[in-house]
């Protein structure tokens, strides 16, 4: 794979849409509290009116075909990928960011790529044949008004060396108030099931970026909570409003579904939402509203052309953290977060968050407290899935009469008791806040 700094200047752009809502309304309602979901026509579900698909202008010279995705069967035992902030919290908390890679039975390592050292990289994400990773990297203060930000490429070897990166400028790219006080201005990705386009959020746009050429699509007025690739085809499944600072409620929007190979978005059924999984054979659709929606704390199901909306469970309960709801490669189970040890009367007791396995097929629950390993007690940040479908990883924090450095456990779904550390003394990124759907593609399939 040839380097693709820099990129070529062509970008794609979307032409002749309709205008989104007025951002300024979507802020003063989300000021108000104990309002119901906001049925808010964020830019690219407003664009569809009717149930039309409005196309995208100004592709590649050459429109990309309908592509074959690949079904690589699910292999355990991969490398899990984990960032780590090395910040005072003072000055820059996202100061000095590194990768590490760890797993089961092996000490965990630093990633070593070239150009790291000068540069701050988080957000490691697998393709999806388990062979390459992807993070983002700032090589200038992420407070700036311009962090050059980039997108690296790796491969890595099923011993955990690194190969030659490959780099993509995103020439331009900003997120909300980046720095300390404001959203992770990391570019933070996520593959689609091809393993050549990802996509990412920037300031109020989703950027859709081709791995192969480098060539950079926009799709503008996007302020999205989740991002997620539907598995089997080369839709781009886009949900949530962040709002313009961490301080602002995630509210529920309508889904909105982008093609890369025809360039059209459109409308999916009537469901709002602020946090979306797919399951693993693309035919249903979870999501929960966001974390400040109280009314919306229901876990739904639809059907992936948006017809047959219905209520898996009635109430999860308040969340402070996590990335929504992660459906289970095997497809029974789904699986989300929320606080534990929750008072009458109180929205969240406290940071601390248990996790709960929903059997999908009659919406039973399995709840797991938080688990012991090592002596200590673990709180997790996150929650996804093994390739597998057999363990549940967290990025978590511990506590012992007082909040501890985290890292990253394995906690086996039906024997949680079994948790291991995977590696320890650090403090994953907060992602919750700018990166949740990067979770998703922590843990790496393994090679071979």
């Amino acid at each position: 794979m040839s380097d693709l700094t820099p990129l070529r200047d062509a970008v794609d752009t979307l032409a002749d849409r309709a205008l989104p809502p007025d951002f300024g309304e979507l802020e003063r309602r989300a000021a108000r509290r104990g309002r119901r979901r906001l049925a808010l026509g964020a830019a690219a579900a407003a664009a569809v009116i009717g149930g039309s698909a409005l196309a995208v202008n100004g592709l590649d010279e050459t429109r990309t075909a309908p592509i074959e995705q690949p079904k690589p069967g699910p292999r355990p035992n991969g490398w899990v990928a984990v960032d780590a902030y090395q910040g005072d919290y003072f000055h820059d908390v996202y100061d000095g960011d590194v990768i590490y890679l760890a797993r089961p039975g092996e000490e965990p390592h630093q990633l070593q790529v070239a150009g790291s050292d000068a540069a701050n990289d988080a957000c490691p994400t697998w393709s999806p044949d388990g062979t390459r990773l992807m993070f983002g990297r700032l090589t200038g203060p992420s407070g700036a008004a311009s962090s050059g930000a980039e997108l690296v490429i790796v491969p890595v070897g099923q011993d955990g060396t690194s190969g030659t990166p490959t780099v993509i400028g995103l020439d331009g790219f900003k997120v909300i108030g980046g720095g300390p006080e404001g959203f992770d201005a990391h570019p933070c990705a996520t593959w689609a099931p091809d393993g050549r386009w990802v996509a990412l959020a920037g300031t109020g746009e989703v950027w859709v970026v081709d791995t192969h050429t480098g060539a950079i699509r926009h799709l503008p007025n996007l302020r999205p909570s989740d991002l997620e690739w539907r598995p089997g085809t080369d839709e781009l499944t886009i949900a949530g409003d962040t709002g313009t600072s961490r301080g602002a409620p995630t509210l529920s929007t309508p889904v909105t579904v982008y093609s890369v190979s025809t360039g059209e978005l459109r409308r999916l059924g009537s469901v709002e939402t602020a946090h979306v999984t797919w399951s693993p054979d693309g035919t249903s659709l979870a999501y929960t509203g966001g974390e400040r929606e109280p009314e919306t704390r229901q876990l739904g199901l639809v059907d992936g052309d948006g017809s047959n909306e219905r209520v898996l469970v009635a109430d999860i309960g308040p969340t402070l953290h996590g990335i929504g709801p992660v459906w289970s490669p095997t497809g029974d189970r789904i699986a989300y977060q929320r606080c534990d040890g929750d008072q009458p009367g109180v929205e969240c007791s406290g940071e601390r968050h248990e996790v709960v396995l929903v059997n999908v097929a009659d919406g039973t629950e399995t709840v797991i407290e938080p688990p012991r390993a090592d002596g200590h007690e673990w709180y997790p940040f996150t929650v996804s899935w093994s390739p597998d479908g057999t363990t549940l990883l967290y990025a978590a924090w511990r506590e012992d009469g007082q909040r501890l450095p985290g890292g990253v456990i394995a906690v086996p779904a039906d024997k949680p008791s079994d948790a291991t550390v995977l590696i320890d003394s650090i403090e994953p990124v907060p992602n919750y806040y700018s990166h949740r759907w990067a979770a998703i593609q922590m843990w790496g399939r393994q090679p071979g």
